[in-house]
Parts: structure tokens; C-alpha cells; sequence
């Protein structure tokens, strides 16, 4: 069984898109290229079922980086 992708949702007054993506920067480049792109509403699925807005993903993926691991004493 291959890995859960995301997905992301754009819609606007005349078409809905819905797209497949591998990863959560994938995710988060395809949202904001369809808010670019003048989309009304974009939402992304993640891998566990949760739906959140390019913003949150962005947020949690911004956090995600700035954690420095410890490092073990010597």
C-alpha cells in the first residue's frame, strides 16, 4: 500500500479542481498558485484526514523547520 497523498481543493464561481499531491510542500505551492490564480476558496486534505487552509499547512510546515534537534553529549 502506497503512501496517503495530499489533497488539495480549489474552487471558484465557474470550476472545482481537485488534485493529488505527494508531499506537504507540494501541497502548499499547488494551494497558493490556485489562491494566485484568483481561487475563491482552497482547502488541503492531509494524509490523516484533517482539512486545513494553505495558511495553517504553511504555519505547521514554518514550525516544523525551526525545531533544532538535540544533540547528545559526548
Amino acid at each position: 500500500m502506497g503512501v496517503m497523498p495530499f489533497t488539495v481543493r480549489a474552487e471558484s464561481a465557474n470550476a472545482v479542481a481537485t488534485l493529488r499531491c505527494r508531499s506537504a510542500q507540494d501541497a502548499l505551492s499547488t494551494a497558493n498558485a490556485y489562491l494566485r490564480l484568483g481561487a475563491a476558496l482552497v482547502s488541503i486534505r492531509t494524509p490523516s484526514g484533517e482539512i486545513m487552509s494553505a495558511d495553517r499547512l504553511d504555519a505547521l510546515l514554518s514550525r516544523e523547520r525551526g525545531r533544532v534537534p538535540v544533540s547528545m553529549p559526548d
